[in-house]
């Protein structure tokens, strides 16, 4: 799949339920970071935020076109972490079972990156993807980022700690890449 056959739009109070449904699904819910918002009143201040500061926080769903309509495909996010170093961290991303193995995945990170860097000027942007997650490396290394080095027992995930594995992408390599 291609980066013209989705499109990301900001995530509203609308669909707060569609994210929590999609995050909390058992082939999703395993692979995203363990603190994040599960309750209505918890995600809300995310969307809020992604409203009003949008080149700073994002909570984007993913669309795809299905028979001449925009249907939910999934969800990705991103948040500034270096004002100065213009630098982004990315996730979650959380793609619908439905639509796995499609590529969906990594052209939605692709797309994301090139608005974070033709739009808002972000230079660097990172993502940290779970140690056992090698189908979630797999669609981070295909959107063109690159491993950086592992972040050892980083993270509590029951029952153990787990690796995060650290990727980069910078702005000059998707433009050579494009």
């Amino acid at each position: 799949m291609s980066e013209s056959e989705l499109r990301l739009r900001r995530a509203t109070v609308y669909d707060i339920d569609y994210l929590l449904a999609l995050q909390a699904g058992p082939e999703v819910s395993p692979f995203l970071a363990v603190g994040r918002p599960s309750t209505h009143e918890e995600l809300l201040p995310e969307i809020e935020r992604s409203l009003v500061e949008p080149e700073a926080f994002g909570r984007l769903l993913i669309e795809i076109p299905i028979e001449r309509e925009w249907r939910l495909a999934g969800a990705i996010g991103f948040e500034r972490t270096n004002r100065r170093s213009r630098i982004a961290r990315l996730g979650p991303l959380a793609v619908h079972p439905d639509f796995r193995g499609s590529g969906l995945g990594a052209a939605a990170i692709h797309e994301l990156a090139r608005i974070l860097f033709a739009e808002f000027g972000y230079h660097r942007l990172e993502a940290t993807v779970y140690g056992f997650n090698e189908r979630g490396m797999v669609v981070v290394e295909s959107a063109g980022f690159v491993r950086e080095g592992v972040r050892r027992r980083a993270y509590w995930v029951e029952p153990d700690w787990v690796d995060g594995v650290e990727f980069a992408l910078l702005a000059d390599e998707l433009e050579a890449e494009a």
